[in-house]
């Protein structure tokens, strides 16, 4: 392809999306009140480390993608 033609096609291109932005720009975005969480505490209580959840260990496996019994299975490095 030619240099010229090259040239042709990038300030079409540019052109289309000048257009695009500026069609975007008089588009009056959409406000929703209602986004996010409420909840009665903000952040959860720390304890002293010491204490066990019961429900922990099932919860975490529950959650695993791949699981055998009381073990997470997963490929060496498949976290990267």
């Amino acid at each position: 392809m030619d240099s010229k033609k090259q040239e042709q096609i990038k300030k079409q291109a540019k052109q289309i999306l000048d257009n695009f932005a500026s069609a975007l720009a008089s588009v009056e975005k959409e406000v929703k009140e209602d986004e996010g969480v409420e909840r009665d505490e903000f952040e959860r209580k720390e304890g002293d480390g010491n204490e066990r959840e019961e429900d922990f260990k099932k919860n975490l496996l529950k959650n695993a993608p791949e699981k055998d019994d009381d073990f997470i299975i997963t490929d060496r490095g498949n976290w990267k």
